[in-house]
């Protein structure tokens, strides 16, 4: 199995944290953790955390592309 599919396994909810980290070969929660979204991946039971408006603003004030 690659990473790719143990991570959509482990995000689906088809295998659990504890055979996730066994393959992975790390024994910390926050390494799996860290690893997952480091890959753009969210873990079971995770919510994006919600920003503020005046965050989203500033992000988008950030990230606007420049004008010549």
């Amino acid at each position: 199995m690659t990473l790719a599919e143990m991570l959509d396994k482990l995000e689906r909810g088809r295998i659990g944290h504890t055979e996730a980290m066994d393959w992975l070969g790390v024994d910390s929660y926050n390494a799996l953790v860290e690893i997952v979204h480091v890959n753009g991946r969210q873990m079971p039971g995770h919510r994006a955390t919600l920003l503020a408006p005046e965050t989203c603003e500033l992000l988008r004030q950030i990230t606007k592309p420049m004008t010549q």
